[in-house]
């Protein structure tokens, strides 16, 4: 009775159970496998957030320019820059006058006397901004223009700096 037992017991507890190496080898895989798979949802998250920033930038970035270009379309006289610098103040043909400035990390606007606006939100910081003025060549080759350049910057929500330049030359007419 025994043996028969003995045998009958040794037989099912083979085909029942799994045994402690099969028990480690499948938990080592399973740790290997969702490595994987966490490494893989923190990095689309990580591009997300890049990838959101990179497109509040170039909002920001063609908005800016965008005013700016606004400033420069009914201009009379430019005041300043008188060469290069950081700010921009024009006399409009209806006799507004008008400046675009750096104040800190902020782009502003102003309808002189009036005080000024800033231009830019508040997820974003300018860190650079260049008003080159070029005058009319005595040839008459190379018109009036007015160059601008600006770095904007802002931070993505895991702490990551992202920067671009922009740039963009508008020729007067009057």
């Amino acid at each position: 009775f025994w043996k028969w037992f003995y045998k009958c017991c040794n037989r099912t507890m083979k085909k029942n159970g799994f045994t402690l190496i099969e028990t480690v080898i499948y938990l080592g895989l399973f740790a290997i496998i969702m490595t994987g798979v966490l490494t893989a949802v923190y990095s689309v998250s990580q591009t997300g957030s890049r990838n959101q920033a990179r497109a509040m930038i170039q909002e920001e970035g063609t908005y800016l320019l965008g005013k700016i270009d606004w400033v420069l379309s009914g201009v009379k006289t430019i005041n300043l820059p008188i060469g290069s610098g950081d700010v921009l103040q024009v006399n409009t043909f209806n006799g507004n006058a008008i400046e675009v400035g750096l104040s800190g990390l902020n782009i502003y606007l102003s309808r002189l006397p009036n005080s000024p606006e800033i231009l830019n939100n508040t997820n974003v910081e300018i860190s650079e901004l260049e008003f080159i003025h070029t005058e009319v060549s005595g040839d008459g080759i190379n018109p009036e223009s007015v160059e601008v350049n600006i770095i904007i910057t802002t931070r993505t929500q895991d702490g990551f700096l992202f920067s671009q330049k922009f740039s963009t030359v508008k020729y007067l007419h009057k």
